[in-house]
C-alpha cells in the first residue's frame, strides 16, 4: 500500500473517531438530562479521575502512551461535560441587565446569562438602544462590567435606582477601589463582587475558576453562587478584603514578570524571529503567555499595578527574589542559587 493509500486510511479512521465522539457526547447529553432532573451535580471528579485511568489502561494494553491517553480522555470529559452543562434546567423567570455588556467580558457574561434562560439587555454606551443604567429599575439582576475606574460611579446610579431584591454584582479584576461602596451597599441590598478568573475567548467554564467576594450580604453571595454552579467551573467564596492580596501576585506578579521578559527581549538586541530559531522548549512553553500579555490592554493592565493596595508587597518581595537570584547566579558558590531551586522546588509539591 502506498503512501496516499495509507493516508487514505488514517483519514478515514479520523472520521470514525469524530463520529464516535459525537455519539459519545449525545450520550452525555442524556446523561446531563438525568442529572438535572435528579438534581445532581455535572461534575464529579472521582468518575473524571476514573474515566482518565480506565483510558490509560486502555491505551497502555496498545502500546499507547500515558501522557496522550490522559489527554485524550480530558478533552473528551471537557466536551461531555460543556454537553451536559447545555442541557437547559428549570427555566429561570427574571430579567437581566449587563452595564458594559458590548465589551468583551461584558458579551461573554449576557450571552451565558442568556444561555441560563434570563432575558437579557444591554446598558453600554456602544450599542443604539437607547437604555441607560435608569432602565434596570425593574431588573432582578445587575452586572457591572465596565472599566475599574467607572465602577464605582456606575455603582452609585444602581444604589438610587434598583430595588432592595435586586442581585447586584460587579466583575471588577480589583475590589480596593470600590471596596467601600460595595460594603455601603450590601448592608441594604443584594450586592456582592464576582472576579471571572479567565477571560471571554473561553468557550466554557469548565475547569476554569471562578471567585464570589462577599461584601456582607449572604445572601447575594449564595444567588450569585448558584448563577455559575454546576456549569463546569471551581468557584471560591472569599471575603471582599481578601481578593486583592491574592490578585497581587494571581495577576501583579504574573504580568510583571511577563512584561519585565519581553523589556529584557525588546532591549536585547536579538529580532524575535531570530531568537525564535535558537528557542529551547522552556522559551516556548512561556512564549504563548508572554505574548498573549503584550497584546493586552495596557491601561486595564496598568489599573490592575496600580490600584491595587496590596502592590507594595509584591513588588518588595519580586525586588528582593531578582536581586537574591542575581547575585546567587554570579557568585562563584552554588549554595545559594541551588537552595533557591531547592526551595521552589518543594513549594510546588506542597
Amino acid at each position: 500500500m502506498g503512501l496516499d493509500e495509507l493516508r487514505e486510511e488514517i483519514r478515514k479512521k479520523d472520521e470514525e473517531i469524530v463520529r464516535l465522539i459525537a455519539e459519545r457526547t449525545a450520550i452525555a447529553v442524556k446523561v446531563g438530562e438525568e442529572k438535572k432532573r435528579n438534581g445532581l451535580q455535572i461534575r464529579d471528579a472521582k468518575v473524571e479521575e476514573s474515566v482518565k485511568a480506565r483510558y490509560v489502561a486502555m491505551g497502555s494494553a496498545q502500546g499507547l502512551s500515558e501522557e496522550v491517553m490522559d489527554r485524550v480522555a480530558s478533552a473528551l470529559i471537557k466536551e461531555a461535560v460543556d454537553a451536559e452543562c447545555r442541557v437547559p434546567g428549570a427555566k429561570r423567570a427574571g430579567k437581566a441587565a449587563v452595564i458594559g455588556g458590548a465589551g468583551k467580558m461584558g458579551s461573554w457574561t449576557a450571552s451565558f446569562l442568556k444561555e441560563s434562560g434570563f432575558d437579557v439587555c444591554v446598558v453600554d454606551p456602544s450599542v443604539d438602544n437607547g437604555l441607560t443604567v435608569k432602565d434596570c429599575a425593574g431588573c432582578d439582576l445587575v452586572v457591572v462590567s465596565v472599566p475599574i475606574d467607572a465602577t464605582g460611579k456606575v455603582l452609585d446610579e444602581l444604589e438610587q435606582t434598583c430595588r432592595p431584591e435586586t442581585l447586584i454584582f460587579d466583575l471588577s479584576s480589583l475590589k480596593s477601589p470600590i471596596a467601600p461602596k460595595l460594603r455601603k451597599m450590601a448592608r441594604s441590598m443584594k450586592v456582592c463582587s464576582v472576579h471571572p478568573m479567565f477571560g471571554p475567548s473561553v468557550t466554557s467554564m469548565y475547569g476554569r475558576n471562578l471567585i464570589v467576594c462577599d461584601c456582607g450580604n449572604r445572601q447575594a453571595v449564595d444567588e450569585a453562587v448558584s448563577l455559575f454552579d454546576d456549569k463546569g467551573g471551581n468557584i471560591r467564596v472569599m471575603g471582599l478584603s481578601e481578593h486583592d492580596s491574592y490578585m497581587s501576585y494571581v495577576l501583579g506578579l504574573t504580568h510583571a514578570v511577563n512584561i519585565a521578559l519581553f523589556t529584557v527581549l525588546e532591549r536585547s538586541g536579538y529580532s524575535f524571529e531570530d531568537l525564535k530559531s535558537v528557542s529551547s522548549t522552556t522559551f516556548n512553553k512561556g512564549l504563548d503567555t508572554n505574548m498573549s500579555v503584550a497584546s493586552e490592554d495596557p491601561m486595564l493592565y496598568y489599573e490592575i499595578q496600580h490600584l491595587n493596595s496590596h502592590r507594595d508587597e509584591m513588588w518588595d518581595l519580586f525586588s528582593e527574589a531578582v536581586s537574591e537570584l542575581r547575585e546567587d547566579s554570579l557568585s562563584d558558590d552554588p549554595k545559594g542559587f541551588v537552595a533557591l531551586m531547592d526551595a521552589g522546588r518543594e513549594y510546588f509539591r506542597s
